[in-house]
């Protein structure tokens, strides 16, 4: 029976006549396509990388659905920071995969990091258009995570099948590319995308800045993300080196604040050094006090960076305790480590590999 225009409509009618209206409008067929804003579809998580300074710049970490990619020159962190965020995902026991045209996998390197290889999906593309085809199909499949190591690397089929000298076919690779993001952003719902490429330098540039990446420029038009890595630093500063501070900037970031900088001591083991990177960040927003000289916590006073490292180190509490200041001076979400349920049918994790590709 119509409502009288006479009488108020309700929250729940106004919502039914405006999907009515549109889905009408749309057409027969589209209606999965067609949800108010606040449809809980919309409303994905986002999903801690579990390196704190790196969730910072990103706003709380990566959201679902969505895409992003690093950059950097070579040997600068870009397939480190996958690994993170791959380590992540499957400590929350979310299904990851991994397109590996570069050929940079290394199963001993990758589980020093945290990944565990048993659990991760590879696959080694033949061309550019294999590769996005197959994430397209793990993307329909709802795999939580997709890392592309590097985008650089695909060569398209028409390419692959000639030698260089038998044909030249100008702006294929980013024709073929652009095609593949665009057609992997429509059918992706609830996937995180993370692409990495590499740094280039255009020549004959005279003012401003010669930096470009491979692929064209459609690329940064789908990215939600985009990460500039680079070397800050050795350390210790000798020869004597036992990691680096890998600097990261965010040149672009549509779900928060972009140009954030933030700075994580990688060692060479694998591991990150959690306790300097507080401390960089106690010196960088002033938590506590402290002089170029000392620091001063609780009555205590610690000469140096290196003391009161070592004196962390033994004081785990004093460590969660100053990492929760921390948290609360930069403003955000302390529970950087919480489990989000993310599958409700657990049957759309089961299927077969070779089918997908």
């Amino acid at each position: 029976m119509p409502v009288k225009k006479d009488e108020p409509m309700t929250d729940d009618e106004r919502r039914a006549d405006m999907l009515k209206v549109t889905q009408v409008a749309v057409g027969t067929g589209h209606g999965d396509r067609v949800m108010l804003g606040d449809d809980p579809r919309l409303k994905l998580p986002t999903i801690s990388t579990d390196v704190p300074e790196l969730d910072r710049i990103l706003g709380g970490g990566v959201r679902l659905g969505r895409m992003g990619m690093v950059i950097g020159e070579a040997s600068m962190g870009k397939t480190l920071i996958t690994q993170w965020v791959i380590a992540a995902f499957q400590r929350r026991g979310m299904l990851c995969a991994m397109i590996d045209p570069e050929h940079t996998y290394d199963a001993e390197w990758f589980a020093k990091t945290g990944v565990d290889p048993a659990r991760l999906i590879m696959l080694r593309p033949s061309c550019t258009e294999q590769a996005f085809d197959v994430a397209c199909k793990w993307v329909e499949k709802k795999i939580d995570l997709i890392v592309m190591d590097s985008v650089a690397a695909l060569v398209p089929k028409m390419r692959a099948e000639h030698t260089l000298e038998e044909r030249e076919v100008i702006g294929l690779a980013a024709r073929k590319l652009s095609e593949g993001m665009a057609q992997l952003t429509n059918v992706n719902t609830r996937t995180f995308v993370l692409f990495t490429n590499q740094l280039r330098s255009k020549v004959g540039v005279v003012y401003g800045s010669p930096d470009t990446i491979p692929g064209g420029r459609a690329q940064r038009f789908y990215m939600t993300y985009i990460i500039h890595a680079r070397r800050a630093g050795w350390i210790p500063d000798t020869k004597d080196r036992q990691g680096y501070r890998l600097k990261m900037l965010t040149e672009k970031n549509k779900l928060a604040p972009p140009f954030a900088e933030s700075e994580v001591p990688f060692m060479f083991d694998g591991t990150i050094d959690n306790v300097g990177g507080l401390i960089e960040m106690i010196k960088e927003f002033d938590v506590i006090e402290h002089k170029s000289g000392y620091f001063k916590w609780e009555g205590e006073i610690y000469h140096g960076s290196q003391r009161f490292k070592t004196f962390l180190q033994g004081e785990p509490e004093s460590f969660a305790r100053l990492q929760t200041l921390v948290h609360e001076t930069l403003n955000a979400v302390p529970e950087y480590n919480e489990e989000v349920e993310i599958a409700e049918d657990p049957d759309d994790k089961e299927y077969n590999l070779q089918e997908g590709i």
